[in-house]
């Protein structure tokens, strides 16, 4: 069975940095924390016009993904979350599912 990730990534405007990385440690994560995802790696653009964050979250598979994802999404906390750290963040949150590839190993 080959693991999938999920990758999120976002611009944050440089005036709402510091609360982005205030709403993501706080709230997000422990949220996460608590339902059983666990991030893979989270990574931070230091230079550029925009802060860009990328967050990978590794999975079994679909199922274990889909299945975490709806606890996620169903836990009354996150609905606040998404709606202050939306101010955070310049457009939208891109979400993706990666696989990778045999031959990278």
């Amino acid at each position: 069975m080959q693991p999938i990730y999920e990758v999120v990534s976002g611009q944050i405007l440089l005036s709402r940095r510091r609360e982005f990385f205030r709403l993501h440690s706080e709230i997000l994560l422990p949220i996460m924390k608590d339902i059983g995802i666990k991030p893979k790696m989270l990574l931070i653009t230091e230079i550029g016009r925009y802060g860009k964050f990328t967050d990978i979250y590794q999975y079994q598979d679909l199922m274990q993904y889909r299945l975490l994802t709806d606890k996620l999404l169903a836990d009354p906390r996150v609905e606040p979350y998404y709606a202050e750290v939306g101010q955070c963040i310049h457009g939208s949150i891109m979400v993706e599912i990666m696989v990778d590839l045999p031959y990278a190993r």
